[in-house]
């Protein structure tokens, strides 16, 4: 009963479900042909990354920089550029999931407390956006980067050449928007100055650098796993409570649904045929309705063109509310303040997404364009 209750709770983990089963039907994969699927290394380096951020989100250290920074009153557009930021950059190292948990009820609560509520929906709108497309530029920036990186097999410099110009714009972009923020006075609520448990933290971000050695391929994942899990174990036993274990599983069950497909006959030629030279806009359109990360692991397995596939399915977690999972995070903190408007939400959400995916989508057909052309005089130059 508790299983059908969470599976209804969660449409996508259901589906991913019924893909995987109704697949291994029709070619039941042999058991260590299911351990070869599941890409171990990718879905450890992801919990390990979950249980680390958790433990620096847990000790205040995020809540106390904005502490530092922030003192008796600030503009309210000071203020929403600091969330809006904060979620871009963070997102970049620790996922934009992770980023909208810390930065989006951190917010509200200012906002709610300083009694500017109109300065709520707008600024976690945007705080939502920034994560979302600041989150493109690294591989760990969310899951479904970190996925391609490794399926592809990528190098840093590779994968940053593809992602860096279209985050630039967008954090232009995003900060032209600011500018429509409400520019009032916010008064800030007196905080105690608690000081933070280096003892820690410091394990925590040094953990943290090893699984960036990991991701540059300095580090192998058994001696990475050999080291952070015991380690993890011996700090807080209980971060691994924290883990995002729904995104574990999903990815699991669509790497044993993904794999089955390739050895039936029917999936093994047309799919990669009908999506040869148009991965940009399948991956895009395809985020809308089943989010970025299902659609990224289902269309990987038929296309070696990684670069349109890594624009389209991050590009395409904006748009609608579902495009990006990240983005129901902060719907969600939104629903729980006392004075929500849902419906003025996502029109507020909906239109700002359109207006960057507009704009972004312009800068493709731009690189589409010239792209080769920039490059061929970059490499003269």
């Amino acid at each position: 009963m508790l299983i059908y209750q969470k599976l209804r709770q969660n449409p996508d983990l259901a589906a991913a479900l019924v893909f995987a089963v109704i697949t291994s039907i029709i070619a039941p994969p042999a058991p260590g042909d299911i351990l070869q699927r599941i890409n171990l290394p990718l879905l450890g380096l992801l919990l390990f990354l979950m249980c680390i951020v958790a433990g620096l989100r847990l000790s205040g250290f995020f809540a106390a920089i904005f502490q530092h920074l922030f003192q008796g009153s600030a503009s309210g557009r000071s203020l929403g550029r600091f969330f809006i930021f904060s979620c871009y950059f963070s997102s970049m190292f620790i996922t934009n999931d992770v980023a909208l948990i810390i930065f989006v009820p951190l917010a509200i609560m200012i906002f709610t407390e300083a009694r500017r509520i109109r300065l709520m929906v707008p600024t976690v709108c945007w705080q939502t956006i920034a994560a979302n497309l600041g989150s493109m530029l690294t591989p760990i920036g969310n899951p479904q980067n970190l996925f391609i990186y490794s399926h592809y097999g990528l190098e840093p410099a590779a994968f940053l050449s593809i992602t860096a110009p279209i985050v630039i714009i967008s954090g232009l972009a995003i900060y032209l928007a600011t500018y429509t923020l409400t520019d009032c006075m916010v008064p800030l609520p007196a905080q105690p100055d608690t000081a933070l448990p280096w003892k820690k933290i410091l394990p925590l971000l040094f953990l943290f650098t090893l699984c960036l050695l990991h991701v540059v391929h300095l580090l192998s994942f058994s001696l990475l796993a050999g080291f952070v899990l015991p380690a993890l174990a011996l700090l807080n036993y209980h971060l691994f409570k924290e883990a995002d274990y729904k995104l574990l599983l999903l990815f699991a069950l669509l790497f044993i649904g993904v794999g089955n497909l390739s050895h039936i006959e029917l999936f093994q030629s047309w799919p990669a045929k009908m999506l040869n030279g148009h991965e940009f806009w399948v991956s895009l359109l395809l985020s809308q309705v089943l989010s970025n990360v299902p659609a990224t692991v289902l269309l990987a397995s038929y296309t070696e063109s990684y670069a349109p596939l890594l624009l389209g399915v991050n590009i395409g977690g904006l748009g609608t509310i579902i495009a990006s999972m990240a983005s129901v995070i902060s719907f969600k903190a939104y629903l729980q303040t006392r004075f929500s408007k849902p419906g003025y939400y996502l029109l507020t959400f909906t239109g700002s997404n359109l207006a960057v995916l507009v704009l972004l989508l312009l800068y493709y057909h731009f690189y589409m364009k010239y792209g080769a052309l920039i490059a061929h005089f970059s490499s003269a130059i």
